[in-house]
């Protein structure tokens, strides 16, 4: 189910780390995410073998498994599917991998379904502990191990290869490190006051140490931490009925998180609404200054179609590039900040967008930009909702 904009989202923050068995080479671990406004699921493929053979199949399993769950097959059935060619790529030349999938959704309820893959760990902000892969179901002639647990605000979990469980075997480890020796290493790092997110790449480094400075298998390690989400709500444009401003308002000003006001008749309709003052915070004659306001209740104001264009420009650039005190680069940084962007767009005429000059600059209307930023957005991993008013 959708939630609603005001409500206060869980957000699962992805924090991964990975190593080839051989120095430069390809590694043969895959991950796949895909992030929805109900859930956020996650694929750790395995490839048989090493290097751009195990790549290949581990990048054909996750994708087919990844693309049957955005058809709407359950996890169960779309790993059954996935599965049953697996069990034919024993005795054939398909591409083997093994897997791990994981959905959890915005209340926090986590499915882990594995295929040949090591148990998953779960961790408090205090202490870490496997989850054994207790319910196992047949699918067809292979066997598919199925755990399910709800994550907290600073919960996490834990999903590894086989690089992990298995580092150290016949040397240091007659059977490898295993999955409990892992969980008690990061109940170790926890007391020790190392931070969540650091783990996966402490977790690399251990893996190296117990493999004498080298990796036995490709490895992998990918966190799912639960946290509050940060988010940006953006008004843009009047709604197309005039008698609609104020209850847009209302409810814009309703909406948790960072609020963001953009075009110049937009602060004037809020400004309005909320009986307050408008006062001008940077005015520039520069096109890459675009004015920018104060408006009480508000936490960001500036013009519309011009500052959201360069904004778009400049959006993939690294953030530790961009510049401080102008419109444009604060907005920017807004963006990457943010988790989940929601986009109230107004649909009123502006006059000024049919204009030519606006053709000439490549400055597009609001409701292209608003499109374009979705699909960019969503390319950085961000979840986005638009709305028209």
């Amino acid at each position: 189910m959708k939630p609603q904009l005001n409500e206060t989202r869980k957000y699962i923050e992805l924090v991964s780390a990975q190593a080839p068995k051989k120095i430069g080479g390809v590694c043969g671990d895959y991950i796949v995410i895909d992030r929805t406004p109900e859930a956020t699921t996650v694929i750790v493929a395995d490839g048989m073998g090493t290097g751009v053979k195990a790549h290949v199949a581990a990048v054909m399993n996750a994708s087919r498994l990844m693309e049957l769950i955005r058809l709407g097959f359950t996890l169960r059935e779309a790993c059954n599917r996935v599965v049953d060619t697996l069990h034919e790529a024993r005795t054939s030349n398909i591409p083997f991998a093994a897997f791990t999938v994981c959905r959890v959704l915005n209340n926090g309820q986590a499915t882990i379904i594995s295929y040949e893959m090591p148990s998953p760990i779960l961790m408090s902000k205090h202490f870490a502990t496997y989850l054994p892969q207790q319910r196992f179901t047949p699918m067809g002639l292979e066997i598919i191990a199925e755990v399910n647990c709800t994550l907290e605000y600073g919960d996490g979990i834990i999903l590894i290869s086989d690089g992990v469980s298995q580092a150290g075997m016949g040397s240091q480890y007659r059977m490898g490190w295993g999955v409990q020796n892992a969980s008690y290493y990061i109940d170790g790092l926890l007391a020790q006051g190392v931070s969540i997110v650091d783990i996966p790449n402490k977790i690399l480094e251990k893996v190296k140490d117990i493999s004498w400075s080298n990796y036995g298998d490709d490895t992998t390690c990918l966190l799912l931490l639960c946290r509050e989400s940060n988010v940006l709500n953006i008004l843009t444009g009047p709604p197309l009925k005039k008698t609609d401003d104020e209850k847009v308002v209302r409810r814009f000003m309703e909406m948790k998180g960072t609020k963001v006001v953009c075009g110049s008749t937009t602060v004037e309709m809020v400004s309005r609404v909320l009986k307050t003052p408008v006062k001008a915070k940077d005015i520039s004659e520069g096109y890459h200054r675009p004015p920018s306001y104060e408006l009480e209740g508000i936490d960001y104001a500036t013009e519309g179609a011009i500052t959201l264009n360069q904004v778009y420009n400049i959006l993939d650039v690294d953030i530790n590039k961009l510049g401080t005190g102008n419109s444009v680069s604060d907005l920017a940084r807004l963006f990457h900040e943010s988790d989940i962007i929601n986009f109230i767009v107004g649909t009123a005429t502006n006059r000024a967008h049919k204009s030519l000059v606006f053709r000439q600059m490549g400055i597009f209307p609001r409701e292209v930009i608003v499109r374009l930023f979705s699909d960019k957005l969503q390319k950085m991993g961000k979840l986005v909702d638009i709305e028209y008013v």
